[in-house]
């Protein structure tokens, strides 16, 4: 999918008008091919700080759906959404929006394609497996009276993120008074060795 096939899919005109949950929602979850530089033109023609709105709210409606019990990938989700909001809170350099792109369209693969989740009905049946996004469908219709499962979101960790640096004042300006807001802090997520 090129730039105004993906302009089309999310029923935009232009990219300014990327400001709605649902193209957010759309662009994250769909399964089709959409070409990297397809992403990096919508963004950068979207207000950036349009972006990390939309990511924030996109970001926690998906932890809230995750199933109990669910506190590792929780806290990757957590951990992603986070490196996400820094790269945008800091384009400050020719290619920072590529950087950021990549790591979206990373993101992106890796939640509605690649990732593998392990549902075992409750009934005891066989177990059938999703990618993350549709573990989350699963979980939040089992909240509606859908059938039970066990998640087993182990396969699903493998995702790894650079160390990044974010901002102290860019994460919680909201919360802080302005003479506090000079911190930066700096994530460096652990990073599993198999290797001997």
């Amino acid at each position: 999918m090129n730039y105004e096939e993906l302009l089309a899919y999310l029923d935009l005109d232009e990219a300014s008008q990327f400001e709605y949950f649902e193209c957010m929602a759309d662009l994250l979850e769909s399964e089709d091919d959409i070409e990297f530089d397809a992403i990096y033109t919508l963004f950068d023609g979207a207000d950036k700080q349009m972006i990390g709105d939309l990511l924030e709210e996109y970001f926690e409606d998906i932890l809230g759906g995750l199933p109990e019990n669910a506190g590792e990938i929780f806290s990757l989700l957590h951990q992603i959404q986070m490196s996400l909001a820094g790269m945008l809170t800091s384009l400050e350099e020719e290619g920072d929006l590529r950087k950021f792109t990549e790591e979206f369209y990373r993101f992106k693969n890796w939640y509605a394609q690649e990732s593998e989740v392990e549902l075992t009905p409750d009934d005891g049946g066989q177990p059938i497996y999703h990618n993350v996004r549709d573990a989350i469908t699963a979980a939040r219709l089992e909240k509606l009276g859908g059938e039970k499962y066990r998640y087993d979101f182990e396969p699903a960790l493998t995702y790894e993120l650079d160390s990044y640096t974010m901002s102290f004042a860019d994460l919680i300006a909201a919360e802080q008074e302005p003479d506090e807001r000079d911190g930066t802090i700096i994530f460096s997520p652990e990073e599993e060795d198999n290797d001997n």
